[in-house]
């Protein structure tokens, strides 16, 4: 039995290590490469045995509770649901306290592909993965490659062209079951770097400081070293802000007062966590969104009620609407 195997012997199977990558057309000209993304595929076999580790991993974490509490991503009872209502709340308790707020939206660049093999294993060992535990970790992560494969039409016949196998050095698998895992534990110690200059709330590799004060002067410097000690951080472990697409939001009846950080942009309204918040903390922007977005969707449906049965319109239902 491969499973049992693995599991007892510490080691991940060889042929379970190779990725099936797709470009799939997202915008702009089909003839750039930065108009598609990539999709990976993992073997089913391994999604298998990763859900039982990954079953036996939050077990642990769970038992001793080591996971923080400002993660809402990939642990059980939470959410962005869990995640949303935390923002509001923090907004809400502070502007009755009289405070004004800034919240820095750190944005990552390609998060879970920059992460060493090395700090991810120290970081697991630091939460008692340890032995063969770890040494399985160890075999999963490293020897992996990935493929690239391409699907074209010729002349009505479908062909695939696919690349020669690739190394991978770096990062947690994309498209496995433990791969975003991995990287919540191996930011779970951020807040605690954090100190007690901000509150951060992160959902995955999505990051929001929030800091409150009365005073204007305050808050700017508190975000100032905030924003400074997650670069730290990240120059630590592995990540990469991306400034150009961080953003800041300041709320309060002075808001107007709180100073733009460098290099980070004071936005009137950006998007978190697929919903759109603006600095007076209303949905007008997010329901106008949401609001084209249905009615584009409803438009679909129509057609497609007419063209097919009711169970195909129900999927499609579930599909733009429910997604």
């Amino acid at each position: 039995d491969i499973i049992n195997k693995s599991l007892e012997e510490g080691t991940f199977p060889l042929g379970l290590k190779i990725s099936k990558v797709y470009p799939k057309y997202k915008n702009g000209e089909t003839t750039d490469i930065s108009g598609y993304r990539p999709i990976s595929l993992v073997p089913t076999l391994s999604k298998i045995l990763e859900k039982i580790v990954l079953k036996r991993l939050m077990d642990h974490c769970e038992t001793h509770n080591l996971l923080t509490e400002d993660q809402h991503g990939f642990i059980k009872g939470r959410s962005t649901t869990s995640a949303m209502i935390k923002l509001t709340e923090f907004i809400i308790d502070a502007l009755e306290e009289g405070n004004m707020v800034a919240g820095i939206l750190l944005d990552f660049s390609k998060a879970f592909d920059c992460l060493g093999h090395t700090l991810i294993l120290n970081k697991l060992e630091q939460l008692g993965i340890k032995g063969q535990a770890k040494a399985w970790f160890r075999s999963y992560l490293e020897g992996r490659s990935q493929v690239v494969e391409i699907q074209h039409t010729h002349k009505g016949i479908t062909q695939k062209t696919r690349s020669k196998p690739l190394p991978i050095n770096r990062g947690v698998p994309q498209g496995s079951v433990l791969g975003p895992v991995l990287f919540i534990l191996l930011t779970n110690d951020m807040p605690q770097y954090l100190g007690t200059h901000c509150s951060p709330l992160m959902y995955a590799d999505d990051t929001t400081l929030l800091v409150s004060d009365s005073s204007s002067n305050n808050l700017a410097i508190n975000s100032y070293i905030a924003l400074h000690m997650a670069y730290q951080y990240c120059n630590e472990n592995d990540l990469v802000v991306n400034t150009r697409k961080t953003k800041q939001l300041a709320f309060g009846r002075r808001k107007d007062e709180v100073p733009a950080l460098p290099d980070v942009e004071l936005e009137s309204h950006t998007k978190f966590l697929g919903i759109t918040i603006d600095n007076n903390l209303q949905w007008n922007d997010h329901i106008e969104t949401l609001s084209k977005k249905l009615n584009s969707c409803l438009y679909v449906l129509k057609r497609i009620k007419h063209i097919s049965d009711a169970v195909t319109t129900k999927i499609a239902y579930h599909t733009l609407f429910e997604s």
